[in-house]
């Protein structure tokens, strides 16, 4: 038998409890395919677990689906390797060289797929991700390989022609040669939307690489006839334009989140179902999630609905401080596009939006009482570690895209909500902001 391999860049909870979910499936109906698990980045510490345990573990699915309430363990067999991308780096080489290797999944959250002009090919594997994948597929190149289908999970808009982007800016920066760009060209780059909550480790389950998630799971890919022809995944939505799908799920479900995750935390509470069921934040994220739904132009109040449930599922418990991770990135992906859009379509501030704004900015800036440790690249956690400003923060582009101080009195009222927080503390803040 010969096997496929799909390498999966991203070792955390999330793809281990989602992609390798449908993967088992494929392996169970007879599907000869295996999984190699890498990280992004330096940390080995889910890498060293797995390979203590012969990459087995397990995922346990708890919530409600259609009605039915669900609560079971699936053990993960279809991983067979992990690999240190730093250490091992000479495996990952091998490994882009053999025309076993099919598919290559990722997900190294929003801030993952950028690029990074500073980068040298030499420095591999100790550069960003598109660039790794870039002297990658140069190897691959090299040894006359097959294209690969990419099926990138970050939760940034076109997500396969972002990272496609990058690895041609790569080639073109490197001056590698034009064959090499026809070779980029000739692999398929699917943009795609996946949505699962996963909790993340279980405490009391004695396999400290299992990890908890909902039972419901979704998967929509815009793929050419190639990448169809290889993926081998049963459960998959394919879909012509992915715009309708992100849209709705970012702006809704990953924009609640986002917008009252940090306030959240700032008034110590802990994991999401606690945060949906507080009456304050209850009323502040109806607000938001009202001012979120007029900027879209299609109706989305069952899909919110059904979102408030998942988020009250009683049976995860979804830590706040996890969903903290890299909130600017989140913010600028899946907040500041309904707040542009409410503001250019009302000629006025959205109150919540504007809100959660400050909100995030003091999370950053840790004004209240709780000590935390944040948790944002090296640059953004430099950036805030300066004490800027409210002007600094907002007129910084390379945290939002744009100057948002251009936005006609964004400044003054992030301001006062600003001063709001650090002067009454998150709780009598949004007291006042939800009574307004």
């Amino acid at each position: 038998i010969i096997m496929k391999y799909v390498l999966q860049i991203g070792e955390g909870n999330f793809l281990r409890a989602f992609a390798e979910d449908y993967i088992q499936s494929a392996v169970e109906s007879g599907k000869d395919y295996r999984v190699i698990i890498c990280q992004p980045r330096t940390n080995t510490k889910i890498i060293n677990a797995l390979k203590a345990q012969n990459c087995k573990y397990g995922i346990i699915k708890r919530g409600r689906l259609n009605g039915e309430v669900i609560d079971e363990r699936r053990e993960i067999t279809c991983v067979e390797k992990a690999f240190d991308t730093v250490n091992e780096y000479d495996k990952l080489i091998e490994l882009f060289k053999s025309d076993d290797l099919q598919i290559v999944i990722s997900n190294t959250t929003e801030a993952g797929i950028a690029f990074n002009e500073n980068d040298i090919i030499s420095d591999s594997p100790n550069v960003s991700f598109p660039a790794k994948v870039t002297a990658l597929l140069y190897e691959r190149y090299n040894t006359s390989g097959s294209p690969l289908v990419f099926m990138p999970c970050e939760l940034i808009e076109n997500n396969g022609n972002a990272l496609k982007a990058c690895i041609l800016r790569y080639s073109e920066l490197w001056e590698l040669e034009g064959e090499f760009i026809d070779y980029v060209n000739s692999c398929s780059f699917c943009n795609t939307l996946v949505d699962r909550i996963v909790s993340g480790h279980d405490k009391n389950d004695n396999d400290p690489c299992s990890t908890v998630c909902e039972p419901y799971k979704s998967w929509v890919i815009e793929a050419d006839e190639y990448a169809k022809s290889i993926i081998p995944f049963s459960g998959i939505e394919y879909t012509d334009s992915i715009d309708y799908y992100r849209k709705r799920k970012v702006r809704i479900l990953n924009g609640i989140h986002t917008m009252s995750v940090p306030a959240g935390y700032m008034a110590n509470i802990d994991i999401v179902r606690d945060l949906v069921n507080d009456e304050l934040f209850k009323k502040y994220i109806s607000i938001g999630t009202k001012e979120i739904e007029s900027t879209l132009e299609f109706p989305c109040s069952d899909f919110t609905e059904s979102v408030l449930e998942r988020f009250n599922n009683p049976y995860i418990d979804h830590k706040l401080y996890d969903i903290s991770l890299n909130s600017i990135s989140k913010f600028k992906e899946r907040c500041l596009p309904s707040l542009i859009d409410y503001y250019n379509m009302n000629s006025r501030l959205p109150k919540a939006l504007t809100f959660s704004l400050a909100a995030l900015i003091a999370f950053y800036m840790k004004t209240g009482e709780r000590q935390y440790e944040l948790r944002d690249s090296a640059e953004i956690l430099s950036f805030f570690e300066s004490r800027p400003d409210i002007n600094a923060i907002l007129s910084n582009e390379a945290l939002w895209g744009i100057n948002l101080t251009d936005i006609n009195e964004l400044e003054i009222t992030v301001s006062d909500y600003y001063n709001l927080i650090s002067d009454k503390g998150i709780i009598k803040a949004l007291c006042e902001v939800t009574d307004e």
